[in-house]
């Protein structure tokens, strides 16, 4: 069939300016559960639109496996080395029950309360250094000058990276995201040759880890065991990259992201700059709707009854975040930004179920700590152009979103 507004999942130029709400509206109000035309290289799978639909897929471990994939790839994606798409099958997001917390096990220590605690003071340093240096200055690029370097000197300090390195963690995301975006990949072997030097340097990163072990992340992942037995070198090269870029990307665009949103609704950025108590709450409603994630897809196993479609088994369904976190079922008048929503904290951002984001307690604090110091600073900051996305049907990430900085 059709879709409304001309959507096409595998197209990245579906999402040139975000989420596009219209169409998933459209989609939600006449086919909730949507039949989704193959591809040049991908067969037909479904979407989910609705906040019950997805939520409901995401708990059922049962009749879902997100082994045959976690997301629905562009066709340009589903061409890349094979090498590639054999590290990207170890990604935790595509482990089942019982591998699946076997893996996470490994790292979940680092990200209990005590963990966060630990790192706070390191990223309330980081980000008033960022300010700091911005105060005597008119504009800046958000995303270079501030939303890219705060995640990426965390996720950095936690794994264990080089500090001299934060540099390289900074371009191997956009390579990660960015594969179908001219400005990173001009081409599909510019584009695999990127993608593989993330494996070649994580994996130098973590023969150094066996021979001089610290307490870090990095060491973990180098010398842990799963079912009494070591990572393999795919394994670790998986767990490598699965933790730098989930960690650092997602959480970039969310602060583009809560920027932008504020920016839209100044009655809402008002409250925040006139009782900045706020902001710890007024995060989850920031995160629902920006929604940084576009899709993550899980394939059937049986054949299974959603609403008045029959999914059959083998078949995958895209689970469309920005979608389920504006459905006006859960969410009234769902694309306000209301910081007062009393239900804010059901939206999907970070998942359901077992994999639920496992950083997601460090995301908000960042996100809360940057909020606070950038509107003390900048209570009156104007977007001058509207933000440039990278070309990607995965993640909503921001390239750039200059700013006038005004106190």
């Amino acid at each position: 069939m059709a879709l409304p507004h001309g959507f096409n999942l595998s197209d990245p130029d579906s999402f040139a300016h975000g989420h596009p709400h219209a169409a998933y509206d459209a989609i939600r109000s006449t086919a909730p559960v949507c039949r989704h035309e193959a591809s040049a290289t991908q067969p037909a799978f479904w979407l989910l639109t609705r906040h019950e639909d997805i939520r409901t897929v995401s708990m059922d471990k049962t009749r879902f496996t997100s082994t045959e994939g976690f997301r629905v790839p562009t066709d340009t994606r589903a061409a890349m080395d094979p090498t590639i798409g054999a590290v990207l099958r170890r990604f935790m997001l595509a482990m089942d029950e019982p591998e699946h917390g076997d893996f996470r096990q490994l790292v979940a220590s680092a990200f209990l309360p005590s963990g966060i605690a630990a790192a706070e003071p390191m990223i309330r340093a980081n980000v008033a250094k960022l300010i700091d240096g911005l105060k005597e200055r008119d504009t800046a690029e958000f995303v270079s000058d501030i939303g890219a370097k705060v995640p990426i000197q965390t996720v950095c300090a936690v794994m264990g990276v080089p500090p001299e390195d934060e540099w390289r963690v900074f371009e191997f995301t956009n390579a990660v995201f960015g594969t179908d975006d001219p400005d990173y990949a001009p081409s599909l072997e510019v584009a695999n040759e990127r993608y593989l030097a993330i494996f070649d340097y994580g994996w130098t990163l973590l023969e150094e880890r066996r021979r001089n072990p610290r307490e870090d992340l990095l060491t973990r992942i180098a010398n842990g065991t799963v079912g009494g037995r070591p990572l393999d070198e795919i394994e670790q090269k998986s767990f490598f990259s699965n933790m730098i870029s989930a960690g650092n990307e997602t959480t970039r665009s969310s602060f583009a992201g809560a920027l932008w949103a504020l920016s839209l609704f100044p009655d809402e950025r008002r409250r925040l700059v006139d009782d900045p108590s706020l902001i710890p709450a007024a995060v989850n409603e920031l995160l629902r709707w920006f929604s940084p994630v576009f899709q993550m897809a899980r394939t059937a196993l049986e054949d299974v009854q959603i609403g008045s479609e029959t999914i059959r088994k083998g078949e995958k369904v895209a689970m469309l975040y920005g979608a389920g976190n504006h459905d006006p079922a859960m969410f009234e008048d769902p694309h306000r930004l209301d910081l007062a929503r009393a239900n804010a904290n059901r939206h999907i951002t970070f998942g359901f179920g077992i994999h639920h984001c496992i950083g997601n307690r460090l995301a908000q604090m960042q996100l809360a700590i940057i909020l606070e110091a950038f509107l003390k600073a900048f209570p009156d900051y104007e977007i001058l152009e509207e933000p440039r996305y990278v070309r990607s049907n995965f993640v909503g990430a921001m390239k750039s979103l200059p700013m006038r900085l005004r106190g």
